[in-house]
């Protein structure tokens, strides 16, 4: 049997103890942080090179991927729960858009809730002001990134079959990963199918396609059964399409957020 995995956040160890279950999470992996650091700032090892520093790029769509993406992590008691996102600019508020899932182990309050939004130098805090737990698609309020480029907030409006798309993104241990896709149908409720690749750690980076617009968020892989139990089938990647966003009470939440700053404690 094939099923799907929702919510690429899952603890690997987790995933692994849960193969009875057909429904679990693809973005909060617990994983080590990443080969060196400086500070609290992740970096790639000496020997490989910073990947944010690659100035060519395959077309400007990979471009517009890699320059906004950042690293979003949730503080637990017990636990820290890596994802991923992709910075915006819409309506004057800078945003993160991620995954609703990376708060599956409680919170997800509007207005409330906070997120550590990495890049390469900057670290910041996010507010939640957006979540769609059925859609699986969050966004978070931030202070403007100096070390980060915004990324289109133009959402795509209709999906072809083989339509190429890109996504990058922080899959388990790894800096920052681009990868190429391409839509390949539905995905069951709400999501969209892309042949593609992912991992835990992934869920939340921003899908893009050849036109630049934002197709969604990465939210879940499949799982199917092996010799061995279940296995990941990475080749199949589900996203959470950026047009179910709903754009009034997001910027309700935003002018919302802005006048509670304003007013003071």
């Amino acid at each position: 049997m094939v099923y799907k995995i929702f919510n690429f956040f899952v603890v690997f160890s987790f995933l692994i103890a849960q193969v009875s279950c057909n429904m679990t999470n693809l973005d909060i992996a617990e994983f080590p942080p990443p080969t060196s650091t400086v500070g609290d700032f992740p970096l790639v090892s000496q020997n490989v090179g910073n990947f944010y520093d690659v100035r060519t790029y395959e077309s400007f769509v990979h471009k517009i991927s890699r320059t906004s993406a950042v690293r979003v992590q949730i503080e637990y008691p017990s636990m820290t729960v890596y994802g991923s996102g992709t910075y915006v600019k819409w309506r004057g508020h800078d945003m993160v858009v991620t995954a609703a899932h990376l708060f599956a182990f409680g919170g997800g309050s509007v207005l409330h809730d906070d997120a550590i939004i990495t890049s390469p130098s900057e670290r910041v805090f996010g507010k939640l002001v957006y979540i769609d737990e059925y859609v699986d698609i969050a966004v978070f309020a931030i202070p403007a990134l100096k070390s980060r480029k915004h990324g289109s907030f133009n959402r795509a409006r209709s999906f072809e079959i083989g339509d190429k798309v890109v996504y990058s993104g922080f899959p388990g241990p790894n800096q920052l990963l681009t990868l190429d896709g391409a839509i390949s149908g539905e995905g069951g409720a709400t999501d969209i199918a892309m042949q593609s690749f992912a991992w835990p750690g992934s869920s939340g980076s921003g899908v893009y396609n050849s036109k630049g617009e934002l197709v969604g968020v990465v939210v879940s892989i499949m799982v199917g059964g092996g010799p061995s139990g279940s296995q990941l089938i990475g080749s199949i990647v589900y996203i959470a399409p950026a047009t179910l966003i709903d754009s009034a009470q997001l910027l309700y939440n935003l002018d919302k957020l802005q006048r509670t700053n304003n007013a003071g404690f």
